[in-house]
């Protein structure tokens, strides 16, 4: 599923759903949006916090930065 796309989960009997993420840097746009969409939200959007994936989001957007703007390469060089 793309990022920031609503979505929920129904069952008509008990379940346990299990779910995850992927962030790829062809969808880091809408995937920053979607994190925007729901600080505004809060609760009324989402259902849980997402706070450890959040340094992972920083560290991606760090490199981008470094790669782009300081031209220094995946060597570190």
């Amino acid at each position: 599923m793309r990022p920031n796309t609503p979505h929920m989960v129904f069952t008509p009997q008990d379940s346990i759903v299990f779910g995850g993420h992927l962030y790829s840097m062809s969808n880091m746009q809408p995937t920053f949006y979607g994190i925007v969409h729901c600080f505004m939200g809060n609760a009324l959007l989402t259902n849980t916090d997402h706070g450890k994936t959040r340094i992972l989001l920083v560290r991606m957007m760090q490199y981008i930065y470094k790669c782009l703007v300081e031209g220094v390469d995946s060597d570190g060089e």
